[in-house]
Parts: structure tokens; C-alpha cells; sequence
């Protein structure tokens, strides 16, 4: 199976005057925006004085693919200087379509506009993940914990014994860190198949770690099976988004190896589907959505 993207650039293309308080002066036009012939695949950033034309030219999503992330409104600002945004909270602006363009006579042949949301959108769908952590007791399975992200949350419980937290990952470099982290950790490098099926366990985490394996139908499987009776599974995951980046911002990225890390954009929807007949009750989803992250979470128990 074949390993993708899970963002897209959009690429500056030209730039429209607007002056502050005055009228859009695309509203009185008509036909194709100039420079955006196709205008699923733009937007208009509204800057001070000016709108600017972005325009996502990569192929590796098809034009209903980023019709969808646009509709999701996970279009963000990149504005870090690193090759890639790694802390989605300091590097990511969330942007929003501008409120005039809900009415516009020319939504179908025009991007539309966007601009800052003005808070940080990740916040509130992080702390949902870190309330359920923290909350966590018993023997718990970490797949695909590279180097355990969350310890914070998880190290109070370790430490009072009232948690055992087994972390499984191919990678033994990430894993390395792990006990530096959570000193009582038991780690075990490799995959979940290669686990012992007789160990059981009363939560199994997936975080953000669902849409890196190749068949997530068959991992859900394999860890509802290590599951108690009344225990816990919990996925949290990153649906597709749009960076919006400058010339320079795009260089610099391509610079980079290029190495594709997901198989899969898997939405909490998508995932659902996945579980669908498994004896697993949905008791929790948080699906993405406009105005939140591109991280979703469902918690389901075991029956």
C-alpha cells in the first residue's frame, strides 16, 4: 500500500488591492478569477490593503479532496520557519472564510476569502485527549508511542503503581526516549502483531499513530482482541489539511527528504467504518470539524 501526504501547499500566485472598509472588487466580476481557474483549488488570504491569491498546483490530492478540507476549514498559515511545522499550536495559524463571501453572487467561481481565526484551535481538542489520560488506571498499551508524547499525563499514574504502561513501536530510537520519560515503562520495539496476543490489556491507545499503519481495520482488530472485557480504546488521529506558505516557506520544504509517513487522511468517520462489526461500543467522538482542529478522537469500550 502506498504511502501519501497528509497536507497540501497552497502557492502565492498574485495579489489583489483591497483597501480597508471599501467593497470586494471581485464581487463585480465575472468568470474565472484571473491566475485560478480552478477555484476549489485557491483561496484569498485578506491582508492589510490587499487580498492574495494562493493556489494549491501539487496533485497529490484530487480536487475533492481539497474541497473537503476547505469545506472543514483546516486551511492554516505556516508560520514557522522550520523545513516542517512540528508543534501545530506555535507553528499553525487557523484561517477562516471571511463572513461577506456566505452572500457573495459569485461563491461558485470564486475561492473566497479567508482570514486569521485569532485563536488556537488545537488548544481545546488537545486538553479533551489529556483530560482522558489523565483519568487512566490499570494496564495500558501504547501503540505506535514513539517517544511517548504524552508522558505528563501518564507519569502520575505510572508512578503511584495505579498504572502499568506498556509502550510498542518499531522504531527503537523514539522508544529509547521513552523511559527517560516514564522510568517504569515496559517498551517492546516492533509491531502489535509481533506482541503476544495472550497479554491483556484494560485501555489501548492510538495516538496519532492509526493513519501510519497500513491496515487500520486489521491493528483495531488486534488490539480489541488484547482488550478486558470493559476496557478502553482509545484513537486519536490528524485528518488532511492545507498549509499556506510563501515561496521561500515551500523551498525550504522540498529540501526535505520527502519521505511520505501516512498511508491513510483516515477521518473519525472513516474510522467507524473500520470498527463496524468489531464488539467495540462507541462511548465518545470528537470529529473534526469547522472552527476545530484537524485532530479528531473516538473512545470506544470493549463488550
Amino acid at each position: 500500500m502506498a504511502r501519501r501526504s497528509n497536507s497540501f501547499d497552497f502557492e502565492p500566485a498574485r495579489d489583489v488591492v483591497r483597501p480597508a472598509g471599501t467593497a470586494c472588487p471581485l464581487s463585480s466580476e465575472s468568470g474565472p478569477l484571473a491566475g485560478a481557474p480552478n477555484p476549489g483549488r485557491a483561496l484569498l488570504l485578506r491582508l492589510e490593503g490587499r487580498m492574495r491569491l494562493f493556489v494549491a498546483h501539487g496533485r497529490d490530492f484530487d480536487d475533492d479532496e481539497v474541497a473537503r478540507v476547505k469545506a472543514l476549514g483546516q486551511i492554516y498559515v505556516d508560520r514557522s520557519t522550520k523545513q516542517w511545522p512540528d508543534d501545530f499550536s506555535a507553528d499553525l495559524l487557523a484561517l477562516a472564510p471571511v463572513a461577506e463571501c456566505g452572500a457573495c453572487a459569485r461563491r461558485g467561481d470564486c475561492p473566497g476569502a479567508f482570514r486569521a481565526r485569532g485563536h488556537d484551535v488545537f488548544a481545546e481538542d488537545e486538553a479533551a485527549v489529556r483530560a482522558i489520560l489523565r483519568g487512566l488506571a490499570g494496564r495500558v498499551l501504547d501503540v505506535g508511542a514513539g517517544d511517548a508524547p504524552y508522558a505528563a499525563e501518564l507519569r502520575p499514574g505510572a508512578e503511584s503503581g495505579l498504572l502499568q504502561y506498556l509502550a510498542v513501536d518499531p522504531d527503537a530510537q523514539r522508544l529509547s526516549l521513552v523511559r527517560g520519560r516514564l522510568p517504569r515503562a515496559e517498551i517492546f520495539v516492533g509491531s502489535l502483531d509481533e506482541l503476544g496476543a495472550e497479554r491483556q490489556f484494560d485501555h489501548v491507545l492510538f495516538l496519532r499513530s492509526l493513519n501510519h499503519l497500513p491496515d487500520a481495520r486489521r491493528a483495531v482488530a488486534s488490539a480489541c482482541e488484547r482488550l478486558t472485557p470493559g476496557g478502553t480504546l482509545v484513537l486519536v488521529d490528524d485528518g488532511a489539511f492545507g498549509l499556506v506558505r510563501s515561496a521561500a516557506q515551500r523551498a525550504r520544504a522540498q529540501q526535505g527528504s520527502g519521505a511520505f509517513e501516512h498511508f491513510r487522511n483516515d477521518s473519525s468517520v472513516d474510522v467507524r467504518a473500520h470498527v463496524a462489526g468489531l464488539p467495540l461500543r462507541l462511548l465518545e467522538e470528537r470529529p473534526i470539524r469547522p472552527g476545530g482542529s484537524n485532530q479528531w478522537l473516538l473512545r470506544y469500550q470493549r463488550e
